[in-house]
């Protein structure tokens, strides 16, 4: 499935995945939408993450907050019409909205949308899989996760540790980091 952690707060937010073995197309797991401002991260099917970053892509274009493109996107993979085999997906929509609030955005097939905006001196952060969740709460007291370095040095201990009980996990990272605009 791979892993897609993601810390932000106020002034940044990092993005670290693991490439995986069943990679995606053009090797991608997150796609940037608007450079330096937002992207999206993928984790499960490929279908599903090729729809998801299609739509992404259409509905920045048309000028959709990160929130409304995350409800429509997530509103999409939870039709019935269009279920790709009962395959799991995760994406999170994750950047800055135009008067600079960090947000991000987890979009699921089998959860409801949840949606996250951290407050002045607040590190919110999420990893797909409860296990995972467990490993990068422990990496980020360990590192910190108050500087973009902290926050990586963390998010990269978790893939070394999730490919020890996550199959097909790697440990090359993929790493996308947002700051905010002065």
């Amino acid at each position: 499935m791979g892993l897609v952690s993601i810390v932000a707060r106020e002034d940044f937010i990092s993005l670290v995945t693991d490439l995986g073995t069943h990679q995606m197309i053009d090797d991608i797991r997150f796609k940037e939408l608007i450079p330096n401002t937002a992207f999206i991260a993928f984790s499960g099917d490929e279908e599903y993450a090729m729809m998801a970053a299609s739509a992404a892509e259409t509905l920045v274009n048309q000028g959709f907050s990160l929130k409304e493109l995350a409800e429509s996107i997530h509103s999409s993979i939870n039709n019935p019409m269009l279920m790709v085999d009962g395959q799991s997906f995760e994406a999170v929509v994750a950047g800055y909205s135009q008067n600079g609030e960090a947000q991000y955005h987890v979009i699921s097939s089998i959860k409801p949308l949840e949606s996250y905006y951290p407050r002045t001196g607040e590190s919110l952060y999420y990893v797909n899989g409860h296990e995972s969740m467990l490993v990068l709460e422990k990496s980020l007291k360990m590192y910190g996760m108050r500087t973009v370095d902290q926050a990586q040095a963390a998010q990269i201990h978790l893939l070394q540790e999730a490919s020890k009980f996550i199959p097909n996990v790697h440990t090359n990272p993929s790493s996308y980091i947002l700051k905010k605009a002065n």
